[in-house]
């Protein structure tokens, strides 16, 4: 029963991941692009603190590696913030992209 809860929960993060970040990028509205942008940030983060709180607390390279992709999020925030120009908002949503699938990926196969 609860492995099945857990293969409900991981497709659920996945589509959830997949959806988020392909509006990310798909969607032409400067609003919905925010909106889409600050959800998926903290998704992020939500994944990385799933991802570092499952591994046993000796795994310590594990969790680091859990913990900085989702401070990846966070300096997206950042640099969405402080940025102006397009160019700043494409490299704050590569990071929020790299933290989400990385996290994902890490949560999945290592």
């Amino acid at each position: 029963m609860a492995l099945g809860i857990l293969m409900i929960m991981f497709v659920a993060m996945s589509v959830i991941s997949v959806v988020g970040l392909s509006l990310l990028y798909l969607v032409k509205g400067e609003g919905t692009r925010r909106v889409i942008f600050y959800v998926m940030a903290v998704w992020g983060m939500i994944v990385a603190v799933i991802s570092a709180t499952s591994l046993p607390s000796n795994y310590m390279a594990g969790r680091l590696l859990a913990w900085t992709l989702g401070f990846l999020s966070v300096a997206g925030i950042l640099v969405y913030v402080r940025g102006t120009e397009e160019s700043s908002r494409r490299i704050a949503c590569l990071l929020v992209t790299v933290s989400v699938a990385g996290g994902i990926l890490k949560l999945f196969l290592f």
